[in-house]
Formats: structure tokens, sequence, C-alpha cells
């Protein structure tokens, strides 16, 4: 409910940024879609919050210090990415749009001190652990666009999305028979894998501030179809010995997802038909299968696609038109 809240603000923000002012601008000439072809090739700065949980994952078991909740478990961080977006004519003259992004995330945390524990895996005592958690995102879309007036356009068209998520975690622990020490480790892969296909439309609203600025707000919405996996390996081996306890798994699920995404645009004009853009994206998927889910429900051994994945991007680059 909190991120529909923030979706609906930032919403509303957009096209009241949008629609205030007159809608003609400067330059009454000017519709994003009256340019016959554009091409924009930018960068993304993505940011993915955690659940809002402070639900201990990783403790020490001798002080009961939380060393790692929910909350730091489920975030990725910080991540780079690029984009891609062409605007053409087709050979009808409708006007056409391609779009397409990739991010990449990897963060790392490593704890040690001996004595960890976890709520997740009862009677397992750990002296260091490795979390390791990675995801990437591809987005490729083709739209079919048309002016409804000044500034305003609306689009529609197919899209695939394809998401893989992996949390890796691994814990040394030093049992300590009669006559030697035997170290062993403890290691734990989860990968939620998602594919959706389906449809979107939107709303885009260009708007004209100056001879050299001009802005530009989006929204746009879409249902899909999204068949998951989330593949689980578990291992436990003594260093330089071979395995002694290994299980491997894989479930399937379908499931219908929702991606809506708000957004907005500033661009400065270097030279005609040349200019550098900079913005905000902000994205909200509902139905997906992630790795932490699967990391925190692994006695079920069920795919939980229940949950919600808002992410953050800051967008820059330049646009080519002729």
């Amino acid at each position: 409910m909190r991120k529909l809240l923030q979706l609906t603000t930032m919403v509303a923000f957009t096209l009241t940024l949008c629609i205030t002012g007159d809608a003609l601008g400067q330059w009454p000439e000017y519709t994003q879609i009256a340019q016959k072809n554009y091409i924009e090739i930018g960068g993304r700065a993505f940011n993915r919050p955690g659940a809002d949980l402070d639900f201990p994952v990783l403790i020490d078991g001798t002080t009961n210090e939380t060393l790692f909740d929910v909350n730091a478990a489920t975030s990725a961080s910080s991540a780079a990415g690029v984009e891609l977006q062409y605007h053409f004519q087709n050979r009808n003259g409708g006007q056409m749009e391609f779009r397409t992004f990739l991010g990449n995330w990897d963060t790392n945390n490593f704890f040690e001190g001996g004595n960890i524990e976890s709520p997740v895996f009862p009677g397992q005592v750990f002296d260091t652990v490795d979390y390791t958690y990675q995801s990437e995102i591809f987005s490729f879309e083709l739209m079919s666009k048309r002016s409804l007036g000044q500034g305003l356009t609306i689009f529609a068209g197919p899209r695939f999305v394809s998401l893989r998520d992996e949390i890796s975690t691994e814990g040394a622990e030093i049992f300590n028979p009669p006559t030697i020490v035997i170290p062993r480790t403890s290691r734990q892969d989860f990968l939620a894998i998602n594919n959706f296909i389906g449809l979107q439309a939107g709303l885009r609203f260009d708007k004209q501030l100056s001879q050299y600025f001009r802005a530009a707000g989006f929204i746009r919405a879409g249902g899909y179809f999204n068949p998951t996996t989330v593949r689980t390996s578990l291992e436990s081996f003594v260093v330089e010995v071979a395995p002694d306890v290994t299980l491997d798994t894989e479930a399937t699920k379908s499931t219908g997802s929702f991606i809506g995404e708000v957004g907005g645009k500033l661009y400065v004009d270097l030279a005609p038909g040349c200019s550098l853009y900079g913005g905000y994206e902000g994205t909200w998927i509902d139905g997906i299968a992630l790795a932490p889910s699967s990391f925190l429900t692994v006695e079920t051994n069920e795919i939980e696609t229940a949950n919600t994945l808002f992410m953050h991007a800051i967008t820059f680059g330049m646009q080519f038109a002729w």
C-alpha cells in the first residue's frame, strides 16, 4: 500500500508539472510527435530499496545483536544501466518508438566474528557468512504513437521484460572432533527468473519552457503474463572433501503481473537536432518472484509471487533529431 501511495503521488506530481501553464510554449510549432526521427542514447543510475522490515536475518548468538535484517537483505542497492530510445516513421507514415534498457545490480556483505546464527537456518552456527545479491533487468518495447494535441502523445504496444534475481550465501563453521579441526562450509543459492510478456499503454506530454529548455512527463502501465522459475541449490561440504549433502530443486509458476512507470525529463538544446537531457523514472512491478522471498521461505518449497518491487532511476544522455 505504501508503494502504491508513492507511485500515485509521483503520477500526480508529474502530470501537474506537465499541464501547468501555457501548453503551447514559446515555440508553438514544437511537438515531440512532429519530429520524424530521433534517437536518445544514455545511462541510468538505479536504486532498489529493500523491504521496510527489521526482522533479523543474521544475529550474534552471544549478544543477540542483529547483524543483518530483512531490509538490508532485500535491498539490491545501486546499479548502473544503459538505455536506447529510437523514434521513427513506418512505411505508412505512422509514428513508432523502440525503447530498451539494461541494468545490473551486484552487492556483497561479509560478516565474521563467530557465533553467527539465523532464524532462517535454526541450529546452525557460522564463524563467517558471505551474502551476495545479484540482479539483472532487461526490457524492450515497440510502441505505436499518435498525437492527441499540442505536445500530448498517446502510445501503446507490446513489451518484454526479463528480470533475474539471485542470492548466494556461504557460511563457514568450525567443527572440533577429538583429534583434528575440520573446517566445514554450507552454501545456498536462490535464483528467481521472471519473463514478463504483455501489452502496455501510456501518455507523454512535451512542453517548451524557453528557447533552449523543454520538459517531458510520461506515465505508462501494462498487464503481463509472467512464467516464473525458482532454482534452489543447497550444499554442505567439508573443505577439500567431496560434498556430503547436496540438494537442487526447481519450481515453476505462471502468474499475472503489473508494471507501471512514471517520470520526466528536462532537455537542454545545444544545437538544432542535438540536446542533452536528465530526468527521473520510478518503476513499480507487482506480481514478481524475487530471490529474497525464496531465501526467507526456503522450507515451503513454493514460489512466492505476491511481491512488489519498486526501483528508482536517474536518467541522463543525449538526443539527436533529424
